[in-house]
This record gives C-alpha cells, sequence and structure tokens, in this order.
C-alpha cells in the first residue's frame, strides 16, 4: 500500500482527481496558522539568465532594446571624415565568425549586457595587429582575473591579468587580455565587473512572477465558486437538503463537463461566491512593474503591446525618441570602445548609422505640406502689411528647421 506522508499526517490530498469534498480531510487550527504567516518571496537575481528566459517582460525589454541595436549600419571614417571602405576592420564586421552576422554579434552584446551590465568577446590578435575573428562570450562564463592594483594603474592591462572562459562541461580555458574586448555598462560605483541592472529590479520582476502565479492559481484552483442552497420551507421553516441529494449534486458538479446539465429534483437557488480577478488589481501590478523594468532599460512603452494600443503618431514618436536618447548613445559607445581596443582610436572613428531606418524617415508629403503652409503664412503676412526683412524671414525658416 502506498503511503502519502502529508495525507497521513496532515490530512491533505495530493490527488487532483478527488475533488469533492471529503469531511475528514480539512486543514486543523494549527496548519492554518502555520501556512497562514506570509513573508515576502524575491527572485534571486544572481540567476539573471533564467530571469531573462522565464520572465517574458523582462526578455521583451532587453530583446527588443537589442534588435534595435542591431539594426544600425557601421560605417567607418578616417580623420578626415572620408569614408573608407577597404579596411580590415570592415573584413571582420562583414564576416565576424562562422555562424554570425554583423547585426547577429551586435544583438548578442546588446542581450548580454541587459542581462549582466558586462560583455566579453574573444577576438584574438594576429599578425601586424589584424583581427579577423569576433565571438561574443557568454558572460556567466567569463572569470576576470584582476592583478590587484586598481589605484596604481593607468591601463587596463595593469588592472586585468587575463580572462577564464569556462564552458558548459567545465573545462577552462585561459583567455589572454589582449585578446579579449571588454565592455562594460558604468554603475557609478565599480571600476571592473559593474553590478547589473537586474540587481535593482528585484522586487517589480519578483512581483511579476508572483502575479503569474497568482493568475495560474485562481485558473487551476477556483476554489468554491458558489452555494446551491435548498429552497424548501414548511411551517417550521427551512428544510434542509437531504444529505445524500446533497453529495450526489456536489459530486456530480465536479465530474460534469463544461456542457452537461445538473438534473436535481432539489428545490435549490444559486448564489454566486467567486471573487472577479479585475478587482485583485493583477494586471494594474504587472503595467507597474513592466513600467519599472522600461525605465532601467531607456525604452518606451509605446514600442510594446498594450491593451489600449497606441496611434501610429506616438508610436513613431517613441520610436525616435529611445532611437536618439538610448539606443544610438549604447551602440556608439560600443564602437568607440572597441576601436580604443584594437588601437584604431587615433586614426578612425566606426560610427553607428541607424538614419536608414523607414521609422526615421522624413514624410515627405508632410513636409511638402508644411513648407506650402509656411510660404502661405508668410505671403498673408506681407498682404496684411507686415514688412519681414530678409534676417526676419531667416529666423522664421530658421525656427521651422527650413535653414
Amino acid at each position: 500500500m502506498n503511503v502519502n506522508l502529508w495525507e497521513t499526517f496532515f490530512g491533505v490530498s495530493a490527488n487532483p482527481l478527488q475533488r469533492y469534498i471529503n469531511e475528514t480531510r480539512r486543514l486543523l487550527p494549527v496548519q492554518n496558522q502555520v501556512w497562514g504567516v506570509k513573508q515576502p518571496v524575491w527572485v534571486d537575481t544572481g540567476e539573471a539568465w533564467r530571469l531573462f528566459v522565464e520572465i517574458p517582460e523582462l526578455r521583451a525589454v532587453i530583446s527588443k532594446r537589442a534588435e534595435m541595436m542591431s539594426a544600425n549600419e557601421p560605417k567607418l571614417y578616417d580623420k578626415k571624415g572620408e569614408q573608407v571602405t577597404n579596411h580590415w576592420l570592415l573584413d571582420m564586421i562583414n564576416n565576424p565568425n562562422p555562424t554570425q552576422s554583423w547585426a547577429d554579434v551586435v544583438y548578442t552584446l546588446g542581450v548580454q549586457d541587459g542581462i549582466y551590465s558586462n560583455t566579453f568577446i574573444y577576438a584574438p590578435k594576429r599578425v601586424l595587429n589584424v583581427r579577423n575573428l569576433f565571438i561574443p562570450l557568454p558572460s556567466n562564463k567569463i572569470t576576470i582575473n584582476l592583478s590587484g592594483k586598481k589605484l596604481k594603474q593607468m591601463d587596463a592591462d595593469g588592472l586585468i591579468n587575463d580572462y577564464v572562459f569556462t564552458d558548459d562541461a567545465e573545462n577552462k580555458e585561459t583567455l589572454p587580455f589582449e585578446d579579449v574586448v571588454y565592455l562594460t555598462t558604468a554603475d557609478g560605483m565599480n571600476i571592473v565587473k559593474p553590478i547589473s541592472r537586474i540587481e535593482s529590479l528585484k522586487f517589480p520582476l519578483s512581483n511579476i512572477r508572483a502575479t503569474y502565479n497568482k493568475r495560474n492559481v485562481l485558473l487551476e484552483n477556483i476554489g468554491s465558486i458558489g452555494i446551491l442552497s435548498a429552497q424548501q420551507n414548511d411551517l417550521g421553516g427551512a428544510i434542509p437538503m437531504d444529505p445524500e441529494e446533497k453529495k450526489r449534486i456536489q459530486k456530480s458538479w465536479y465530474q460534469q463537463s463544461k456542457d452537461e446539465i445538473i438534473i436535481t429534483e432539489a428545490n435549490v437557488q444559486w448564489q454566486p461566491m467567486s471573487f472577479p480577478t479585475k478587482d485583485l488589481m493583477l494586471f494594474e501590478e504587472m503595467t507597474a512593474d513592466k513600467l519599472a523594468i522600461l525605465d532601467a532599460y531607456g525604452m518606451s512603452a509605446n514600442l510594446f503591446s498594450t491593451e489600449k494600443g497606441a496611434t501610429f503618431t506616438n508610436v513613431r514618436d517613441s520610436y525616435r525618441m529611445v532611437i536618439q536618447d538610448t539606443i544610438k548613445p549604447l551602440t556608439q559607445k560600443m564602437y568607440d570602445a572597441i576601436l580604443e581596443k584594437f588601437g584604431l582610436q587615433n586614426d578612425y572613428y566606426l560610427e553607428a548609422c541607424f538614419e536608414h531606418l523607414p521609422m526615421l524617415q522624413v514624410d515627405e508629403k508632410a513636409e511638402a505640406d508644411r513648407r506650402k503652409l509656411d510660404a502661405e503664412t508668410l505671403i498673408k503676412l506681407r498682404e496684411l502689411g507686415v514688412d519681414m526683412d530678409p534676417e526676419e524671414i531667416k529666423k522664421f525658416l530658421r525656427l521651422n528647421n527650413y535653414y
């Protein structure tokens, strides 16, 4: 005979099929006292990758930001401002590694930065300081060996001796300092290995997970949704329902399919007891937590799906704002750090260009209509006797971005 510890000692059944009430299996008062004590439950931010995989709101924001970063077109210029089309750096960008395009590389770096605020790239130095391999490494698999001379060194190679990469089979490989590009997003405190943004998102991420758990419990275990009460009366008052009929109705309710009807001889009335999910404010809590994530990564809510939706104008303006304030500075900072690591910063400039994106293109028809309206305004002002000298006209056009 199988013996279940929880059933034997606590009277709690783990059998999901036996759902109708069994009078011998109710929680004792002492059990309610123990299990009724609630303490906050926080996610483990040390498992940042698992949080990224499991929490859709976090993944959506980090992935969207990385996708927008990867949409850039890198262009190389010399110090005279002339575009360079023939250089080993461009060859590496066109073919960074055997399995990824440059857009894939930038996306991976964007995800790693979003999760860990630290990114590592294996780019071994060849002869003549040429590099033809550029492989992003998983940040959670890299150990930094510091020199211990943080305050006495002026160069990065004086701070870091080397890196150790540990693969999934726990095999370790030491990577020389000069062969690794190390990029960070500063946290304002740590010189090396800044703290991830996810550390500051522990509370909203915990609440999101708790909200999903709560919604799942409500869907899977709705509890008592109402009361079927007897309506028979006599001169002495209400007549209780026959115990056998009561048990039969209850078992029939739990065992029926959604389209089946309970048939009974008893005179009963239905009294609902369910609590509307919307009154629990679960979705409002989810929205507030998601906004905290958006703020942490410099994104806009208009770029993501919402119940109310957003107009095209709101989406376009938000897209442009995010590109200008978040995506382009972040990508350009990454390119500047790569050039500095390669020792090319004094002779070249690698620009992250986004002007080719359709959402950033000027609406030619709207622009023409606006110019026509302003021209008509100038004509109307002159007809009204407003005399504007050339400088005033230039000022008017300059305010409208024409001059």
